[in-house]
């Protein structure tokens, strides 16, 4: 990539304190009406049923995956389908689905190297899964769901949650793109 060539990020669709505040109000509806909400053990059933299926031996002297609630494919499995449908319909209806292999950001503080980028994906995403498993929780539970039932273990999670992802994207992103 050219030093000089400046790199643009489009302005999002809402300001992030409006965005935020749907986000807010729905999680709170959300939590009214179905109770807490989260991802993450979703991933434990998938891996949990493929080794009941070639396993099941093992799977069943296993403390954790003996378990019912790990056997079979349950509401939150649905919840993560639709979340991943619901970006996908959103991204397409506002015309921001476009694939690409770097984004903006990276290009201008790691240059044009979508391996690189895609390691440091998959390995931040296999860090925060593994921290949300040992933890017997996710940032989605923890902080979102914990916010909406006005749950005081919120208040330091979400501090830490935010200290550190804001120590995390200064390190990855010291420099800023072009935002119109």
């Amino acid at each position: 990539m050219d030093q000089d060539r400046v790199e643009r990020v489009e302005k999002a669709p809402l300001p992030w304190w409006a965005a935020g505040l749907l986000l807010g109000l729905i999680q709170v509806a959300a939590v009214a009406l179905q109770g807490p909400l989260g991802v993450s053990t979703q991933f434990v059933v998938v891996d949990s049923m493929a080794i009941h299926a070639t396993d099941s031996a093992y799977a069943e002297s296993h403390k954790l995956i003996s378990e019912d609630k790990y056997k079979k494919l349950g509401k939150g499995f649905w919840l993560d389908i639709g979340l991943l449908a619901g970006a996908f319909i959103t991204a397409l209806a506002l015309g921001r689905l476009k694939p690409r292999t770097t984004t903006a950001w990276w290009r201008v503080n790691h240059g044009a190297t979508p391996l690189s980028r895609f390691g440091v994906g998959f390995l931040g995403g296999f860090l925060i899964l593994f921290g949300a498993r040992f933890a017997h929780g996710c940032t989605s539970g923890a902080f979102a769901s914990g916010w909406a039932q006005l749950s005081v273990a919120a208040i330091p999670m979400t501090i830490t949650m935010f200290a550190f992802g804001m120590i995390a994207a200064r390190l990855l992103y010291p420099k800023t793109p072009v935002i119109d």
